[in-house]
């Protein structure tokens, strides 16, 4: 059985899944804040403000607030109208975590939504994370998973998105410990957000696997964001799960610092189901900016549903692969 914000649900009722995605986030507190912005920083994200958002996605500020209940509802019912089950978010306290909207966004919606615990990265982590023992940090996921969230009867299918930074700090490393002990303990599938421009996945995997993680319980995510075929058939060949998480997102911020097209992505991916790595792949968008929604021109959660799935089939990926790692794969993860 799965938790889900509305209760268990069997296995077999989790359907078409994107595997990391965020309904609810609050990333402005992460965003670097300089003086001489220009006043289109502070102003409010609309269709007028998608120019200034394609080179840098925190050119404005409020593009890394995802609030709006009635939007959700909306973007939800989008990723179910094309074919989409289930939703696993991956949004910490820090970054505005709120269980009681999401069980409302699922009713509504009839999507269902899995929701993890733990800590983001070190720029995110709330004061007291600083000089929290392992054990208090562990105790947290243990009744999030066990008992239920901030009070609530909802509990967490996962774990994460547990955050590293380039380098990974004392925090990180407490809050990777904790999350190791939990996973070893529940079986709980858990979610790792590496820095995108290093290679810090295999430091992440020998921390919870000495924990007693098993592999095929950990995801390293954002693989997708600077191409690396190598790092990432190596993080595979350790028996781990890798995300392409980042679909619709296409910024090139500068040449060093660009993300990778979709289509790109698309011809690894390819590559990397040829090589016989299929199983342990997941896809997904990674929502995680106003810009992203549809209700903000964007495709939203059903990207992967509509334009990423014409492109994979398009590049050799069978319909029935690709509809396998939306729905096998996700599932022997999670379970």
């Amino acid at each position: 059985m799965i938790n889900t914000v509305l209760g268990e649900i069997p296995e077999s009722k989790l359907g078409v899944c994107s595997s990391h995605e965020h309904v609810f986030i609050d990333m402005r507190g992460c965003v670097e804040i300089t003086g001489g912005e220009p006043p289109v920083f502070y102003s409010k994200m609309d269709a007028e403000k998608r120019a200034e958002i394609y080179d840098d996605p925190y050119a404005v500020l409020d593009n890394a607030l995802l609030d709006e209940e009635d939007k959700a509802i909306f973007e939800l019912k989008y990723f179910k109208a094309h074919g989409g089950d289930t939703l696993i978010d991956c949004t910490s306290d820090e970054i505005g975590r709120d269980v009681n909207k999401l069980k409302r966004v699922s009713l509504e919606s009839g999507v269902n939504i899995i929701v993890g615990c733990g800590h983001y990265y070190a720029k995110a982590h709330f004061a007291y994370v600083k000089d929290a023992s392992v054990e208090t940090l562990a105790e947290e996921m243990r009744t999030d998973i066990l008992k239920g969230i901030a009070g609530t009867d909802i509990k967490a299918g996962i774990i994460g998105e547990i955050g590293t930074s380039a380098v990974i700090g004392d925090g990180e490393r407490k809050v990777l410990t904790a999350a190791g002990i939990v996973g070893a303990e529940t079986g709980k599938a858990i979610h790792v957000h590496t820095d995108l421009y290093t290679e810090n996945g295999f430091e992440v995997v020998k921390i919870l696997t000495a924990e007693g993680v098993k592999p095929q319980k950990i995801c390293i995510d954002h693989v997708d964001v600077l191409l690396r075929p190598d790092y990432i058939r190596g993080l595979l060949d350790l028996g781990v799960y890798v995300e392409f998480d980042n679909f619709g997102k296409e910024f090139y911020i500068n040449e060093k610092r660009r993300f990778a097209y979709d289509l790109e992505r698309i011809r690894l991916l390819k590559r990397l189901i040829d090589e016989g790595y299929k199983k342990r792949i997941l896809v997904c968008n990674d929502i995680c900016l106003k810009s992203m929604w549809v209700s903000y021109g964007g495709q939203g959660y059903a990207h992967i549903l509509r334009t990423v799935k014409n492109m994979a089939t398009e590049n050799g990926i069978e319909e029935k692969t690709y509809g396998e790692i939306l729905t096998d794969n996700v599932r022997e993860f999670i379970k």
